[in-house]
């Protein structure tokens, strides 16, 4: 039987393997304190729950939903940009997705042909990179790195792969190592952008998710010609990973262009969760201001224990995962080993983020810092 020739680059994904390996432990009974996915343990607000449950008594609840969503469900989303970034939007400059990562997906053959250069950044999402080559595009990987504040240097870009590059993506707040963008930073790269004629995407899925004393800030507010595209999810934010929700906004040319593959390739959400998202984005401010709150928490937790056992990290201000060093004397492989077989602790190994990330791993808070300090003050001084 023939397979896609282009499968054969591809690996499971990195995530189910960490899964195989988490589970085989649980199953031997260990006990086992999961840090590696960022899937938030909070729990989902009543109102949206509320809202679901009632949803699913309502007036053709079943049928196909529009396949660019629900009518409401986009006046809700131009509503939070405006009031979150002062950001207006018009009906074409949204889509509804069945979560961001279907959108970041979709969005490759929806801009580029086959042979395409795709500007990805590393570390990063693997999903950039995977889905590149998964609709036969080439991945074009633009290193991150600490002393450039996990920002990427354009100028080091060739020529020849801008030429061919018609598509670009960032990550800000950057999963995995919790760097922050700037205004500046935004202003500069929307210029190359533009400079290039390249559609910019922001993968923004932890925009909320930054230090209480923190404003947070849109690509929209800057692209003022309005050519990029941003990707939003309600999984971090509002704790709905499995609920599969998340929109895109921006250029309504590559809106519609994402809506015809969409509409080719999936039939939109379940109505009744695009009517819990509406409540989720129209939940008060203070939820968000208390979901901060919470990650301030953790990450101070486990900032301080780190720096007492000696494992360096970047200082992130965002998102809920911390970027650590591998302690001297260890591969990666070996120390996320050890975490597992001697502490019942589950990180992912920073090579899931491609090959810039090797000698790193990143620890998720996805877990009440009482559990956070139980696991992480087990752990031995590195260097003792």
């Amino acid at each position: 039987m023939k397979i896609n020739n282009r499968l054969s680059n591809i690996n499971e994904y990195h995530f189910k393997s960490i899964d195989d390996v988490k589970n085989k432990a649980i199953f031997s009974g260990k006990k086992v304190i999961d840090l590696s996915i960022g899937d938030p343990d909070l729990e989902v607000n009543s109102k949206i729950t509320d809202e679901l449950i009632e949803a699913l008594k309502g007036d053709r609840y079943n049928n196909y939903a529009p396949y660019d969503g629900i009518i409401e469900l986009k006046r809700a989303v131009i509503k939070y940009y405006d009031q979150v970034y002062s950001v207006g939007l018009n009906m074409d400059e949204v889509i509804i997705l069945i979560g961001s990562k279907e959108g970041i997906s979709n969005v490759i053959p929806a801009v580029c042909d086959i042979g395409d250069c795709v500007i990805v950044p590393e570390p990063a999402y693997p999903v950039y990179s995977i889905c590149s080559k998964l609709w036969g595009c080439v991945p074009y990987t633009i290193a991150l790195t600490q002393n450039n504040g996990y920002m990427p240097k354009l100028d080091d870009i060739p020529e020849k792969i801008v030429n061919k590059c018609k598509l670009m993506f960032i990550n800000y707040p950057n999963n995995p190592t919790g760097a922050v963008a700037t205004k500046e930073f935004y202003n500069r790269i929307i210029k190359f952008s533009y400079d290039n004629n390249i559609v910019l995407c922001n993968d923004s899925a932890y925009n909320e998710i930054i230090k209480v004393d923190k404003k947070t800030i849109s690509l929209m507010q800057y692209d003022v010609k309005r050519r990029c595209i941003e990707f939003g999810t309600l999984s971090k934010t509002y704790n709905m990973t499995g609920y599969r929700i998340g929109y895109a906004v921006g250029n309504a040319k590559v809106i519609n262009a994402l809506l015809k593959v969409k509409s080719n390739c999936d039939s939109g959400q379940f109505i009744p969760i695009q009517k819990a998202a509406i409540v989720a984005l129209n939940l008060e401010r203070n939820y968000v201001y208390n979901l901060r709150k919470t990650y301030d928490e953790r990450r101070e937790v486990a900032k301080g224990i780190l720096m007492q056992k000696n494992i360096k990290f970047f200082d992130a201000e965002a998102t809920f995962y911390l970027w650590c060093k591998t302690p001297k004397n260890y591969t990666t492989s070996e120390f996320c080993e050890e975490l597992l077989i001697n502490h019942g602790i589950v990180v992912t190994p920073g090579n899931v983020f491609g090959k810039l990330g090797y000698d790193y791993f990143r620890i998720a808070l996805t877990k009440d810092k009482l559990i956070l300090e139980e696991a992480l003050k087990s752990l031995k001084k590195c260097g003792d």
